[in-house]
């Protein structure tokens, strides 16, 4: 018989932490240095970071552009972050409908008459 060794024990996974619907990513990866960069800039300026200081930061870490925006927007969900809307611009008046152009007429045919006796014999 062979005798089996039981596999090391796997450390315990530590618990991800989810609000608004966003699973915070894990500290050390890409994604969790962007949230490190939101969070260190939140509490320096004591407001949330902004998209452009995030971005900044993170391009200086080297992080791709695309993930950093995409976990700041994620980070924002989490966190709670909205946006003020912009005033709606008032709508401008339609303006009067121009008449449509009349329908192209059929281009003559080369060599072609109006006599229909043309090709007859």
């Amino acid at each position: 018989m062979t005798d089996k060794t039981a596999a090391p024990a796997k450390a315990p996974k530590a618990e991800r932490v989810t609000m608004n619907g966003v699973v915070r990513p894990s500290a050390g990866t890409a994604t969790g240095n962007v949230w490190t960069h939101a969070d260190s800039i939140s509490g320096t300026e004591k407001r949330p970071a902004t998209r452009a200081e995030v971005l900044a930061a993170c391009a200086a870490d080297g992080i791709n552009p695309s993930t950093a925006a995409t976990q700041y927007g994620r980070w924002c969900k989490f966190n709670g972050v909205v946006k003020p809307k912009k005033e709606a611009k008032p709508k401008a008046e339609k303006k009067e409908a121009k008449p449509k152009a009349a329908p192209a007429k059929e281009a003559p045919v080369a060599g072609a008459s109006d006599d229909d006796d043309a090709f007859e014999e």
